[in-house]
């Protein structure tokens, strides 16, 4: 069984993400950045990993800092995940170089200015946790019933990811 909705957790993964990115890339040229194949790669699964946990935070943790372009995280992520074969060196650069900085400080604030006990008491995040919980489970039974990966996405709303990990 899958781990429940945590929000701060999936800040954590954030933060650690975004700071093995910046710490490698740091003093090093785009054309440094980009030569070494398994290196750019390396960091394209460290983005994949920040928009899966951006993807994974609460609609209401989201809806409560819109001030960061969560969407455009996880859009980022689905390109890099489906779109793997046509990924755009200069869109990745761009994003170490311009996007990263700013997302680790907001999410460096959001972590250490939360309330986390009362935050986890919140009614929503519950509703969403038990929400998904009950997805996963659901998911899982129509996986072991043979349906397909498309037909589970479509009645229980998971992602394809969600649900192939399963």
């Amino acid at each position: 069984m899958r781990e429940p909705v945590r929000d701060r957790e999936r800040l954590e993964h954030i933060l650690n993400a975004a700071n093995l990115i910046l710490n490698f890339a740091e003093g090093k040229t785009k054309e440094e950045l980009v030569a070494d194949k398994m290196q750019f790669y390396g960091l394209v699964k460290n983005i994949e990993i920040i928009g899966e946990a951006a993807f994974k935070l609460t609609k209401a943790f989201r809806k409560e800092h819109p001030d960061t372009p969560w969407d455009n995280i996880v859009k980022m992520r689905h390109i890099l995940i489906h779109d793997y074969y046509q990924i755009d060196e200069n869109a990745v650069i761009y994003v170490i170089e311009d996007n990263l900085s700013p997302l680790r400080e907001q999410v460096t604030r959001y972590l250490s200015e939360t309330n986390w006990e009362e935050w986890e008491k919140n009614e929503q995040v519950i509703y969403e946790s038990a929400v998904h919980k009950n997805l996963i489970q659901t998911a899982t039974r129509m996986k072991s019933l043979g349906y397909e990966t498309n037909e589970i996405c479509k009645i229980t709303g998971l992602s394809r990811d969600e649900i192939e990990g399963l």
